[in-house]
């Protein structure tokens, strides 16, 4: 039968080690998920034909462009990829990045850190401004919006400082 969950990993992150506690410790038995798939790439692990038409569940993604790349090609891969379920903090946040924030407000973020100094620098901004021009084209290309459809309150971490929610996003055609 075909698997309600595929849970994907590059397993490099984890607060428990799997070389550490493998299959035969208490922790593993007790906190792993048995049936986590090792990635290499995030983008390709929703770009198969095993995740058509089911739900991308984004869990406090690292800052960065990790979550924006997985949700753009989750959501070109297949027509039926139409549910993201984001839980984690919001714009400004400790998840994700700006630009993926913007991805379905509909903006762009061509002025993310403009005024960097160092020519190195610089130039990895030309490099990241360009791959953002082309993502904008491949976006003006899209001809679907993602709708918020419900938001949700998680329980905080402790010491009670996270401002996390869950976010139900859902892909609708444009006419």
């Amino acid at each position: 039968g075909r698997e309600f969950v595929l849970a994907y990993d590059n397993m490099q992150e984890l607060p428990l080690s799997p070389q550490i506690y493998h299959g035969n410790t208490v922790p593993a038995k007790k906190y792993f998920y048995d049936n986590v798939r090792q990635c290499a790439s995030h983008v390709d692990a929703v770009q198969g034909y095993p995740t058509r038409g089911r739900v991308l569940l984004l869990v406090y993604p690292p800052p960065g462009p990790m979550a924006l790349e997985t949700v753009e090609a989750y959501a070109n891969a297949h027509p039926e990829n139409d549910t993201i379920v984001y839980v984690g903090e919001g714009l400004g946040g400790a998840n994700a990045d700006k630009e993926f924030f913007e991805y379905f407000l509909g903006t762009n973020g061509n002025d993310v850190a403009a005024e960097r100094n160092s020519k190195e620098q610089q130039s990895q901004l030309q490099q990241k401004q360009q791959q953002q021009e082309q993502n904008r084209h491949q976006r003006q290309k899209q001809t679907f919006q993602w709708a918020v459809v419900k938001v949700m309150d998680v329980l905080s971490s402790p010491g009670g400082k996270g401002f996390e929610k869950m976010f139900v996003l859902k892909k609708s055609c444009m006419s």
